[in-house]
């Protein structure tokens, strides 16, 4: 008989950003869309929840394309110890988002069996917004301009130059587990490789926004947990993409006790609008919407979120 999938309490990086933006918006993610995924076995609200939760901004869908783009050429590199070429993963990649685009303005993902994980489904197109052909070409042609700095990286020159057998991860649609003072944690390193007896995490990113140095030490923290790799072996590469601009981020003892007292922190607060922790049991009466209506317009859940207790 196949186990059942228990919605079991975590932290991570990205849900904690979640429950300080919104809790209500925390909930309909990690509660009131759990099993929404069981598409002729649920309930309306939870399915439509899960759906919602699925959606993607077109600047969220970009990164997504390069990151999975990235991946491949990774994932084929540590099996074949080739690179692909650019052209390769222009072409592939292009195919790929005229296909998703497609399939997220006819809206199929409200009826698909797959899991939304796995396909795209663009906030533009649920909510029918005004975006220009030219806004979406030139989304587009940021996609291209990242895989193009990315092939020509010193980063990609480096793992030619020392092997796959350097190689410790590479991104996953998966995140990892790691035990946490006997709670779970996910992180989804992009890339970990080994130089000699350093250690480097590379973080893409194809945005211009800030980057919250939080999630980096998680990843050292992390890191240093798993591997025994000491602090000062541990390097984070924040590579800009967009820009091509590296950034390096190295982390000491009391930033990362800095960091594991957030994270405690961070848990307890998330446990205490559980009604029941033991079992992560949660109530929707529990978790107030909130008071920055500017959030709402650009909430996944504002078309069911109002219509609800």
């Amino acid at each position: 008989m196949r186990k059942e999938f228990k919605n079991e309490f975590s932290w991570s990086f990205s849900r904690d950003n979640l429950f300080n933006e919104c809790k209500r918006k925390y909930y309909y993610n990690y509660y009131g869309s759990w099993e929404g995924w069981k598409k002729d076995s649920i309930d309306e609200v939870t399915r439509t929840l899960y759906v919602l939760k699925n959606l993607v901004n077109r600047k969220i869908w970009k990164g997504d394309a390069v990151h999975k783009e990235i991946s491949r050429v990774l994932k084929s590199f540590e099996t074949t110890g080739m690179i692909g070429s650019y052209e390769a993963s222009v072409k592939r990649t292009t195919q790929i988002m005229r296909e998703e685009f497609k399939f997220s303005k006819e809206k199929k993902y409200w009826s698909t069996d797959k899991s939304l994980r796995k396909v795209n489904a663009l906030f533009e197109h649920e909510y029918e917004m005004d975006v220009s052909d030219q806004e979406w070409i030139d989304n587009y042609n940021e996609v291209i301009k990242c895989l193009k700095n990315f092939h020509n990286s010193e980063i990609v020159d480096e793992l030619k130059n020392i092997g796959t057998d350097s190689i410790i991860t590479i991104d996953s649609i998966t995140p990892t587990p790691f035990d946490f003072n006997g709670e779970i944690i996910y992180v989804n390193l992009d890339l970990a490789y080994r130089v000699d007896d350093e250690v480097k995490i590379v973080d893409w990113k194809t945005g211009s926004a800030q980057s919250n140095t939080l999630q980096f030490v998680v990843y050292v923290f992390h890191t240093n947990e798993t591997l025994g790799t000491p602090l000062n072996k541990l390097t984070v590469i924040e590579y800009n993409l967009q820009d091509n601009k590296q950034y390096i981020h190295k982390f000491n003892e009391k930033e990362i006790l800095e960091a594991k007292e957030y994270i405690d922190s961070s848990m307890s607060k998330m446990k205490s609008y559980l009604y029941d922790p033991l079992n992560n049991s949660a109530d929707i009466s529990e978790f107030p919407r909130t008071e920055d209506d500017w959030k709402c317009a650009y909430c996944n859940f504002k078309k069911i979120c109002f219509d609800l207790p």
